[in-house]
């Protein structure tokens, strides 16, 4: 099981009873988004989320890295007002593949292609056509399937990652706080990262594995997105009541996060 955040009616893609089912620009852009505060991100990711994002692990060791986009619950502090993800800033695979999603099967290696059916930009009208018109994938759709194949396959590794880091014993909890500019303390409550000292005493071998499997460049990238911590406050200009973000926000398990099987 794991966090669904913003998905809403997740349902099996059917080439039977969305035949005529197209993708149209939504007016409303990434909106879907905006009571958002963190997003699971991919290992792959590291490197480019790092630049705009904190990239943290949930004490709940179940649950794989998150890009922190908000302080407190509820906000998304990359959005324009008009719904747009902020130019320049790298959006995560989490938020590109909505509306659509994979779904594990009965069998282990089986994945179904899902969709969120209450995506306002979804008709059978205007947009790009999910299957052409003998029922087979269209040329987008195809594009989609890949995308989430790909998607899927680099959070399996990045689950390979975590369970790494945990036998190494690398993990370790720390509660950040930042104070804004008008004096206002934000907390982020029982979060972990990689200790740099334990990281330090490793011997070569070890080092040298992390190395081959790609896996030191992503922890030296998580590492260099702890500085974006700070300037999270620089960007809340909200008068939200102030709240700190917790464990229980990180899981899902408060606001507005759903299950499902995917």
């Amino acid at each position: 099981m794991t966090t669904m955040l913003f998905y809403e009616k997740i349902v099996p893609l059917n080439r039977d009873q969305h035949r005529k089912l197209h993708l149209r620009p939504s007016e409303s852009k990434a909106r879907f988004s905006a009571d958002t505060h963190y997003v699971p991100v991919a290992g792959t990711e590291f490197y480019q989320a790092a630049r705009d994002y904190p990239l943290l692990f949930p004490k709940d060791g179940g649950n794989g890295p998150i890009a922190l986009l908000g302080m407190r619950e509820g906000e998304n502090l990359f959005l324009e007002e008009d719904g747009a993800w902020q130019e320049g800033v790298y959006i995560p695979a989490f938020i590109r593949r909505y509306p659509y999603i994979l779904a594990r099967g009965d069998e282990s290696d089986s994945r179904t292609v899902c969709i969120d059916e209450d995506f306002p930009g979804f008709g059978e009208s205007e947009g790009k056509a999910l299957f052409n018109e003998e029922g087979e994938p269209s040329e987008y759709l195809s594009g989609v399937i890949d995308f989430l194949n790909r998607y899927a396959t680099d959070m399996q590794v990045t689950g390979d990652f975590l369970q790494k880091l945990e036998s190494l014993d690398l993990l370790i909890e720390r509660n950040l706080r930042v104070t804004d500019s008008k004096g206002r303390n934000f907390h982020l409550n029982e979060f972990r990262i990689i200790n740099e000292e334990r990281l330090m005493q490793l011997d070569d071998a070890t080092l040298g594995e992390l190395h081959r499997k790609g896996w030191l460049g992503w922890i030296h990238a998580h590492l260099v997105s702890l500085g974006n911590v700070n300037q999270l406050p620089v960007r809340v200009v909200t008068e939200l009541p102030e709240e700190a973000v917790t464990k229980k926000d990180v899981n899902g398990k408060k606001g507005r996060a759903r299950k499902g099987n995917a």
